[in-house]
């Protein structure tokens, strides 16, 4: 997340890491650049129960947005779709109308995107698209479906 806040697309984070029974929930939204807004939501196996434990993500849905607009990109494992090897998939969207311009596509366990890998998928998407964005250079707030705009 760092390096993505160095290089200026993300502003800000509410991710919260909730400890379950073997497992920690991590949800919540990142403020990237272009009013885009990433939606976190997955699970986490614990390996061991060290201080600062080995964990590996088994459940996962992360969804890319313009505020105020509609999503355009989205990875999970929620559900599985038939004809695909197994539930990790990829929905592409087009973000001012909402339709989906694809069925899902199969990316397969061994290919799913990290958290890491998705939001340079969703920076690359934004600097082809940035200038079809009506807010290329804000932030939205996070937590709020309205949300107020901070300038960049």
């Amino acid at each position: 997340m760092g390096q993505f806040r160095a290089e200026g697309f993300v502003e800000q984070d509410n991710l919260e890491f909730e400890p379950l029974s073997g497992t920690i929930r991590c949800k919540g939204e990142i403020s990237c650049l272009g009013d885009i807004v990433i939606a976190v939501d997955k699970l986490l196996e614990v390996l061991d129960g060290d201080r600062d434990p080995d964990v590996q993500t088994f459940l996962y849905a992360y969804n890319a947005s313009v505020r105020g607009a509609g999503s355009f990109l989205r990875h999970d494992n929620a559900h599985a779709h038939p004809g695909h090897e197994d539930a990790h998939h990829r929905h592409v969207f087009d973000w001012q109308t909402g339709e989906e311009m694809r069925p899902p596509e199969w990316c397969g366990e061994e290919k799913w995107p990290t958290l890491g890998e998705f939001i340079g998928k969703v920076r690359d998407w934004y600097y082809s698209h940035s200038q079809e964005l009506p807010n290329p250079n804000t932030f939205a707030a996070i937590g709020t479906r309205a949300g107020t705009k901070a300038a960049r």
